[in-house]
């Protein structure tokens, strides 16, 4: 019988979500409230004469992300003008990463690098006095890069 250690389940305290811009850290893009990935399978189906079921395979189309933030200098708008010029192709060179970081209560830290990420819909978001401003990233990626400890 498996021994189970609930406590060895990772929180979002122990992940960490890192923006970079040409090799740069984007330091102060740090309050992130909550970060989504999805790997994007395509299902293949094709029935062949003389079988009773079809056949099936997948293809990997890349993947799509969304990630929140909290604001707390003018830096991101920084990197809002980076993303419009990119975009405009002002600066086409630029690459977008994004790495999380998984850090394990048992030493393990494996990471999903998406590297040259292509953004969509960036909507920002005022909605009362008392709540925060929130930034909302949209994207997607050719390629997720997963390394192990």
């Amino acid at each position: 019988m498996a021994t189970r250690n609930p406590s060895q389940r990772l929180k979002g305290q122990e992940v960490s979500v890192l923006l970079t811009r040409d090799g740069t850290l984007e330091e102060t893009l740090t309050n992130v409230q909550n970060f989504n990935l999805t790997a994007q399978f395509e299902v293949k189906s094709m029935g062949y004469l003389g079988e009773k079921t079809n056949r099936k395979d997948y293809i990997f189309n890349g993947g799509k992300f969304d990630l929140e933030l909290h604001l707390h200098k003018q830096d991101y708008f920084k990197y809002f003008v980076a993303l419009i010029d990119k975009a405009q192709r002002n600066t086409p060179d630029v690459i977008f990463n994004i790495t999380g970081v998984f850090s394990f209560p048992n030493g393990e830290t494996p990471t999903l690098l998406l590297a040259d990420c292509v953004f969509g819909d960036t909507p920002l978001n005022v909605s009362a006095r008392g709540d925060y401003v929130k930034v909302k990233l949209e994207g997607e990626v050719e390629t997720i890069t997963v390394t192990t400890s």
